[in-house]
């Protein structure tokens, strides 16, 4: 008893940095509910099946444009700051910003001139065509605002990242709806990309001031300086970056897939009901990113110096805290799904069942939290991958198997084992290739 006192006393430290971290993913919650709640009551189901329709491909199309670069600027950034190695620090954020800004661009000009086949043809949905084309102009501001987060990750200013990435939007999105300012589908997306894109320009700010305090005539962009011993050579952002795009893709696809596909199976009114118990699932996911973004750095900072007792207890730390702020809420999801739903109005508890599948999904990833962090963040991202397209298959398989039959419920149950099969892959792996990041190494 005396040791596991102990044990929390020395965690609570850390917890008071992830609890900061985790209050700024607070707003976030509250915002994005707020979101849903009033969008769902203002435009009903099947306009708000709309909506979530169009949220789920933008934010397909930009993880695409963005090419894992905002992970691999997030190891890079903080891997080099570590060593003093400011002159790579510059290269690789102005060139992982040019980058993600084209990949934005193009993702956008394709969503809008498919927007009608997609709509028509893919989802056989006219009432969609509008909304779609209209979701194009949030793609860059979305594709700048998460990888603006990734370089302030990386610059070890996780919270910020986090208010840049996933808590400022919303909020400002709900204060259009609020004001009554946002009355169709189209002018609820034209606050949102407006509100990605003050995001983003906020989060720009202290990327100027690094660039103003490190200038290129400061630093040789010729040669890199002497690394101490036994730190080693960073590859290329490219060799980071594409393994960890195919991760990024791979991982949004899992989330948005099911429910893509349960709108060619179903109706908008049913993907509205389960869109809502999918993103009520996934808060799960705000406490462990929440924490991981700001281990993330940490992770890549001490792994690149060889401190691999430091990475120990970073990780210790993390997971401890993502399953002492998690198990309430999943506990939550669990036992009251359709009093959850109902908040948002009458027809959402038809989902409640799938929520508690997708709560159950996201107990095993709150239990084994963060380990694909861990291997990104360590040059594991070819590992990372393999894992990833192994979800994709079981995805894939068991989709064709079960959306058809039980539609909902089945979407929800491919869900949570995809989650699962993430949490788990990705200890085994690090236990694998990295048993000292979880338990310090035998004496010989």
């Amino acid at each position: 008893m005396g040791s596991m006192v102990s044990r929390l006393w020395s965690l609570a430290p850390a917890m008071a940095v992830y609890g900061v971290g985790v209050v700024v993913r607070g707003m976030e919650v509250i915002g994005k509910f707020l979101l849903y709640v009033l969008a769902a009551r203002r435009f009903g189901v099947f306009e708000a099946g709309l909506f979530f329709l169009c949220l789920t491909w933008m934010g397909l199309a930009s993880t695409i444009a963005r090419m894992g670069l905002e992970r691999a600027l997030t190891r890079h950034l903080a891997a080099a700051a570590a060593v003093k190695d400011f002159s790579s620090v510059r290269s690789d954020l102005l060139k992982g910003m040019l980058l993600t800004t084209c990949g934005g661009v193009v993702a956008a000009l394709l969503t809008y001139a498919f927007a009608e086949p997609v709509s028509i043809h893919l989802f056989g949905e006219p009432a969609l065509v509008a909304p779609m084309q209209t979701a194009a102009l949030a793609i860059v501001p979305w594709t700048l605002s998460v990888v603006i987060g990734g370089i302030l990750a990386g610059f070890q200013q996780g919270v910020l990242a986090q208010l840049i990435q996933n808590s400022l939007w919303p909020a400002l999105t709900v204060l259009g709806l609020v004001a009554h300012a946002a009355n169709t589908i189209e002018d609820l997306l034209v606050f949102l990309a407006a509100a990605m894109l003050a995001a983003a320009a906020l989060g720009v700010l202290p990327i100027l001031r690094f660039l103003a305090r490190h200038p290129a005539s400061a630093t040789d962009t010729t040669t890199s300086p002497a690394l101490p011993e036994g730190v080693y050579a960073m590859p290329a952002l490219w060799r980071t970056a594409l393994p960890l795009s195919v991760v990024e893709i791979v991982q949004v696809s899992l989330s948005s897939l099911p429910m893509l596909a349960l709108g060619m199976f179903t109706d908008a009114s049913t993907v509205g009901a389960f869109s809502v118990a999918h993103r009520i699932s996934m808060m799960m996911w705000v406490v462990i990113l929440a924490i991981g973004t700001i281990s993330a750095p940490r992770f890549a900072a001490s792994h690149r110096r060889g401190d691999m007792a430091e990475l120990r207890r970073v990780n210790a730390n993390t997971r401890l805290c993502i399953t002492l702020l998690g198990v309430p809420m999943i506990a939550v999801m669990m036992l009251f799904p359709s009093h959850l739903l109902s908040i948002l109005g009458n027809g959402f508890e038809i989902a409640a069942t799938a929520l508690v599948i997708m709560a159950a999904g996201q107990l095993v990833n709150c239990l084994l939290p963060c380990q694909d962090i861990l291997l990104a963040m360590t040059g594991y991202g070819v590992q990372l991958r393999t894992l990833n397209l192994l979800q994709f298959f079981t995805c894939i398989v068991l989709g064709a198997i079960l959306l058809p039959a039980f539609g909902l419920v089945g979407c929800a149950i491919v869900t949570a084992i995809c989650i699962a099969q993430g949490a788990i892959g990705a200890t085994a792996i690090v236990w694998r290739v990295m048993p000292e990041a979880l338990r310090p190494p035998r004496a010989a």
